[in-house]
């Protein structure tokens, strides 16, 4: 993130690489814990024709998270590679979370967040300046590796707020 998040006020414009791969831990387990205190017919539930159910919410999470730790891969391994956007409605709608296990996704994204903990904390500050081109717009890995901690602090105020609803 580059700026405060105008939907959840996240703001981790200042933070490094090595404190997002400390804080993703948290939020991670934080999340695991709100699907899990959800009933299970409100996990599958979509409260509204455009919000994803929690369990969807928890889909794209795992995806999310792979992403950006191939993304980060990537810009280690090649100078500015080119990747091109994805839409993650499609991706979350091709795979059919709704019907999915909930434990074994759960357990699928705890295991996709370590492994990019890892790779986070195996980088130092000249290989956070790395770049990608991200569908024509070119950005650090320390921002790829923000994003993945907004996208997690996001959507767990999702999964929140889809349960109450």
């Amino acid at each position: 993130m580059e700026q405060v998040c105008s939907e959840c006020d996240f703001d981790a414009s200042a933070v490094g690489v090595g404190q997002v791969a400390a804080d993703l831990g948290p939020v991670a387990a934080r999340i695991a814990e709100h699907l899990l205190a959800l009933p299970p017919d409100v996990v599958r539930h979509r409260p509204g024709p455009r919000v994803w159910s929690p369990i969807e919410y928890l889909g794209h999470l795992r995806e999310a998270m792979a992403f950006h730790r191939w993304l980060i891969e990537r810009a280690t391994a090649e100078q500015t590679p080119v990747i091109p956007a994805v839409d993650p409605d499609a991706s979350v709608a091709a795979a059919d979370y709704r019907h999915g296990d909930l434990d074994d996704l759960l357990g699928q994204f705890a295991r996709r967040v370590a492994r990019l903990r890892e790779t986070m904390e195996r980088l130092d500050a000249d290989l956070a300046r790395r770049t990608i081109d991200l569908d024509g717009r070119v950005v650090e890995i320390a921002l790829v590796a923000r994003s993945a901690l907004h996208e997690c602090h996001h959507h767990d105020g999702d999964i929140v707020r889809a349960g109450l609803g």
